[in-house]
């Protein structure tokens, strides 16, 4: 796909600035422990997920997971001990590490 970025990739980063905010703002607790789960661990779990080489499902899914705890628990400590924890700033962070890793995703694409 030489040139052109791919629809997941755009779809990844757009889902994660969408329930991002969708997050924040508030939904029933039901699904908005499913956007908070989705932002917080799958959306940049597979964002991540997608710059290595793996192209084994079983692994890839569990490299999702891997990576998408790793980075929240990464995250989420460094907030601690900076005394800025806020489960909003850290669903913005993990937001925002999911567009980055999306941006380096279709610059790897488009060259």
């Amino acid at each position: 796909m030489s040139g052109s970025v791919s629809r997941l990739t755009l779809a990844l980063g757009l889902a994660a600035v969408a329930l991002s905010l969708v997050t924040l703002i508030g939904l029933p607790t039901p699904l908005q422990a499913v956007a908070a789960t989705a932002v917080l661990v799958l959306l940049p779990g597979q964002a991540l997920a997608r710059l290595t080489p793996v192209t084994d499902a079983a692994l890839g899914a569990l490299l999702v997971l891997a990576l998408g705890l790793a980075t929240l628990t990464a995250v989420s400590t460094a907030m601690f001990y900076l005394a800025v924890w806020s489960w909003q700033a850290c669903v913005v962070t993990m937001g925002a590490i999911t567009v980055l890793a999306c941006l380096a995703r279709a610059r790897r694409e488009a060259s």
